[in-house]
């Protein structure tokens, strides 16, 4: 089985072959054995050249999130990053930001609220996935123009927690 996928906004191609328990997948510059058990729906373990890793992976929408050893990844299917590359990797498009979460999960505390100043690098919103708290920040020097969620919402990743506008 062959797949592309981008992560980073990368293109990756890997291939995948089954023999038996265990998965050889080619990355193109390397090859490894990888022996995969399921533990729950969203949670594996992968052993990877004898190194055993717990994966947890979430969906929404076209993307997916995999967790590995406390770093996150986001996965999303090759043409649908084409679509959102519109809006770069901070949100920002025509100096305005779009605050979405990483993932979806729940609003444990908003920073920031509507009219207020903020700087970039500001912290502006915590949302808890995975169970991991993920501290969401301004990509730009502006005002916050709309707050569309409250504290313990649930909020998805293509929905924007807020807006913000670059200050003139």
């Amino acid at each position: 089985m062959e797949f592309e996928f981008n992560l980073e906004d990368k293109l990756y191609k890997i291939s995948i072959e089954k023999k038996g328990d265990t998965y050889f997948v080619d990355l193109g510059n390397s090859k490894r054995e990888v022996e995969f058990q399921v533990i729950s729906s969203n949670c594996f373990s992968l052993t990877i050249d004898g190194h055993n890793q717990t994966v947890y992976i979430a969906e929404a929408e076209n993307k997916r999130f995999i967790f590995v050893q406390g770093e996150q990844f986001v996965i999303q299917e090759k043409e649908a990053a084409k679509v959102r590359k519109k809006e770069d990797e901070a949100g920002l498009v025509d100096g305005k930001q779009l605050v979405r979460a990483p993932m979806p999960g729940r609003i444990l505390k908003i920073l920031v609220s509507e009219g207020e100043r903020v700087r970039k690098k500001q912290s502006l919103v915590i949302v808890e996935a995975m169970k991991m708290e993920h501290e969401i920040k301004s990509a730009l020097d502006g005002i916050v123009k709309k707050v569309n969620f409250k504290e313990n919402q649930m909020v998805d990743t293509e929905e924007p927690i807020m807006e913000l506008e670059e200050e003139k």
